[in-house]
């Protein structure tokens, strides 16, 4: 008697090319089982991709390994996981056959593109089922090199969007996008190729990620959606208070959801506002038990999966987290300097079809102190309403009349912002530069 279980990451990749597999033909489970029956009585070798599910009760385990005994058949079953009977397991030979991405490698390297998109596109291909990297590279190869990387992105994020925990972010803001925040724009540019072979080989440990503290609106979460499009991983984000509100538990649930994005790893893992879900009041004992089994994870991760965490109060955040060595940097995002302010104007501007330069941005950036660049955003997108209203062409007239009447969130977050900045002073590396961390009030 012969039986051997392969435990793979894709039985139909692997059973493929073989002369002796079996396919599911039949109707029922049954059918197919008194099928591979007849064939034992043949003395005849097969395989079957998926055995798990043909051989998941003790009957046919049983029943199996009986007629197995009075034959010469050679039986292997490529499963996904070891998820058989008991009674079969006992009998049989076990392999695991690790997934090796390098048996890819002649069909990337023979592809069209410079390789800088070579590798990217090698980077994502973890995750996918084995038989279906060679019709994704077959429909790469046809595609503008500009185009390609982005197939392959698309298609990663449509597997991620099978787990309902996860939140798969569309990326279409470049670096451009950000108005300021030159030191922490150079930062990640820096560590776009810090996640390869390469990079390890040179002493470089494996990022772990970056805390993002500062006043809401002011591009933490654009800066999480700028660190995917530069670094072509995909963008994942996962919503901490959700998971407190399915009716489970939380730590099974966030095991569950990073060993997804593990599996599909190089990604971006974005937690925004992670102090709220931290914070909740009555979830103290559970919160305890996420908190310390994220804060090891993050210590002792192996794949390549980049933490984003951003938010708007540091005092709600416990201490142990932002402890020196939890996260590779953690940046303070301030209020936009004058300058940054102009920046955010012309890039709003410019973002929906207006030159800049047939406004005054500087008079604008400096009547604008106090505002955050998403409050910026929304003079532009307000006075191109009422201009539409108007059915006129929007002019500095209205962006000026519309920035009289908005009141900054900075007037009625005082405290707040001065709590942030003073905690930052010398905790936290400013996004901005050399800036001078100091109160906006004056103290």
């Amino acid at each position: 008697m012969m039986l051997k279980i392969i435990i793979c990451d894709d039985p139909l990749f692997y059973i493929k090319n073989r002369d002796d597999k079996v396919s599911w033909n039949a109707a029922t489970k049954d059918e197919f089982f008194e099928q591979i029956l007849g064939f034992i009585r043949e003395n005849r070798n097969f395989s079957i991709a998926y055995g798990e599910y043909l051989f998941d009760n003790d009957a046919r385990a049983v029943t199996l390994l009986e007629t197995l005994a009075e034959s010469t058949s050679e039986i292997t079953l490529f499963c996904r996981e070891a998820a058989l009977s008991p009674a079969i397991l006992r009998y049989a030979a076990i392999e695991n056959l690790k997934p090796d991405l390098s048996i890819f490698a002649e069909k990337i390297t023979k592809l069209p593109f410079s390789e800088n998109t070579k590798t990217t596109i090698r980077e994502n291909l973890k995750g996918f089922p084995f038989s279906r990297i060679d019709d994704l590279l077959d429909a790469v190869s046809k595609l503008e090199e500009t185009k390609a990387v982005e197939y392959v992105l698309e298609s990663k994020r449509n597997l991620l969007m099978q787990n309902e925990i996860l939140e798969v972010i569309n990326v279409d803001d470049g670096i451009s996008g950000i108005g300021g925040y030159e030191e922490l724009k150079q930062w990640i540019v820096e560590r776009r190729g810090n996640f390869s072979d390469e990079a390890r080989k040179f002493g470089i440990p494996l990022p772990k990620g970056m805390l993002m503290l500062g006043v809401q609106g002011c591009g933490k979460s654009l800066t999480s959606k700028v660190i995917s499009n530069i670094w072509n991983f995909p963008l994942v984000r996962l919503d901490f208070i959700n998971l407190f509100r399915k009716g489970q538990s939380v730590e099974e649930l966030l095991k569950s959801a990073i060993a997804t994005i593990e599996g599909f790893a190089p990604v971006v893992l974005w937690i925004d506002e992670i102090e709220k879900a931290l914070s909740q009041e009555g979830e103290g004992a559970e919160i305890r038990r996420v908190l310390g089994w994220l804060m090891t994870w993050m210590q002792e991760k192996k794949e390549p999966v980049f933490l984003v965490a951003t938010a708007n109060r540091v005092s709600l955040l416990p201490p142990e987290l932002l402890r020196k060595g939890r996260f590779d940097e953690i940046f303070f995002v301030d209020l936009p300097s004058k300058p940054e302010r102009e920046e955010i104007y012309k890039i709003h501007l410019r973002k929906r079809g207006r030159n800049p330069e047939d406004f005054d941005t500087d008079k604008l950036a400096y009547n604008s102190e106090g505002f955050s660049g998403a409050e910026i955003e929304q003079i532009v997108v307000d006075s191109l309403i009422t201009a539409y209203s108007r059915n006129c062409e929007v002019t500095q007239k209205i962006l000026e009349e519309i920035l009289r009447r908005t009141v900054p969130l900075s007037k009625t977050y005082e405290e707040n912002i001065k709590e942030l900045r003073i905690w930052s002073r010398n905790r936290a590396r400013n996004a901005s530069g050399n800036r001078k961390i100091e109160s906006f009030f004056g103290n």
